[in-house]
């Protein structure tokens, strides 16, 4: 009778080990259940180095600069962004503009305001107009 008490215990571990090692498999399977049934879209927000947005669809948005000579400082700076081939769908929505340098560093403060209500075009004045030179790539974010 003594050898079948410890058979017993033995026997409890291994339910209790089974059932911690179920319980573990079950939450994780949770987990990724609901990981699954999460839905991402962009129907609101778009961003990039290049120019992302739901309502602007396939099109492109281009970009380009107005640049002023500094006889102070004996250069060209940007004082504004232009867009341009802006969708109507996109007409009215917010928007973020940021001028970067070298590796993609911010150049500046963001820039960021509203689209015309109409138009294919927007001017984006940078709160301090930076060196054209320095210039080397434009972030376009557009979102309601």
């Amino acid at each position: 009778m003594a050898t079948n008490a410890p058979a017993t215990k033995k026997s409890n571990k291994g339910r209790k080990s089974a059932a911690i090692a179920l319980a573990v498999v079950g939450v994780a399977g949770l987990s990724l259940a609901s990981a699954a049934q999460l839905t991402i879209n962009n129907s609101s927000l778009g961003a990039g180095t290049s120019v992302v947005a739901s309502c602007e669809g396939a099109g492109t948005i281009s970009v380009a600069y107005t640049n002023v000579y500094s006889a102070a400082s004996g250069v060209y700076n940007t004082s504004a962004v232009q867009l341009s081939g802006i969708a109507a769908a996109c007409n009215g929505l917010k928007y973020q503009v940021q001028v970067q340098g070298t590796g993609g560093a911010a150049l500046g403060a963001e820039a960021t305001g509203t689209l015309p209500a109409s138009g294919t075009t927007a001017t984006v004045t940078l709160a301090v107009a930076q060196p054209a030179a320095s210039i080397l790539g434009v972030s376009v974010v557009i979102y309601n």
